[in-house]
């Protein structure tokens, strides 16, 4: 009789423990599904944080370049500059009827006649898209720190509002207009910062981080 117990407690005992046993495996593998599961996340937002990174310090580093692929484009009117000489000045105004302009901004052409595609001269977002009576099609950038660039005289575009342009993306095709048809076929490039027209001579060539505001 008491063989016979000590074997109903010891089947028993087995019992429980091959239930906790399971109950034990169980914990385990949810566990280790846990800490998977974490570790799985981990690289992708890695990866996800350096690729905006890099991005961003692409972006930083990038060089002003001109608003078409020819190396040395003639300019056909130039910016207008306050502290210039009187006949850099002179060709820099533009007579509309019997009114008089300062340019602000640089009329690149190849040779007055030819199309050419205009140019990102930084990477950016397209802001402004119209097609003024008097300018043809307008194209303004936003870029970092508060600058923009602005793309005027365009016979035609190939962006809208909202796009993200890389540097060197194809805008449209230049041509003439209406506000300075002497220029011929140009584009009108003008470069701002926080609303302010800069001497476009200036910037091409520099960093856009050099425009970087001590509270940004």
């Amino acid at each position: 009789m008491k063989d016979k117990l000590i074997n109903v407690v010891w089947k028993k005992i087995q019992s429980y423990s091959f239930v906790i046993f399971l109950a034990l495996i169980l914990v385990a593998f949810l566990i280790i599904a846990q800490v998977t599961k974490k570790n799985d996340k981990v690289p992708v937002n890695k990866t996800t944080q350096t690729t905006q990174q890099t991005n961003h310090d692409n972006k930083t580093d990038e060089i002003f370049k001109l608003p078409l692929a020819e190396e040395s484009p003639e300019i056909i009117r130039d910016y207008y500059d306050v502290d210039g000489n009187l006949e850099d000045q002179l060709n820099s105004i533009i007579q509309v009827g019997n009114t008089f302009y300062p340019n602000n901004g640089v009329h690149y052409t190849v040779d007055g006649e030819t199309e050419f595609e205009v140019l990102a001269a930084l990477s950016g977002t397209v802001k402004r898209v119209e097609q003024d009576p008097l300018l043809g099609y307008v194209v303004e950038i936003e870029h970092l720190y508060g600058m923009k660039t602005l793309y005027a005289s365009l016979a035609s575009v190939n962006v809208a509002v909202g796009d993200e342009v890389d540097q060197g993306d194809v805008l449209g095709v230049a041509g003439t207009n209406n506000f300075d048809p002497e220029s011929g076929v140009h584009v009108h490039f003008e470069v701002l910062k926080d609303g302010v027209n800069l001497n476009p001579h200036d910037v091409i060539g520099t960093k856009i981080s050099d425009y970087e505001s001590e509270n940004e």
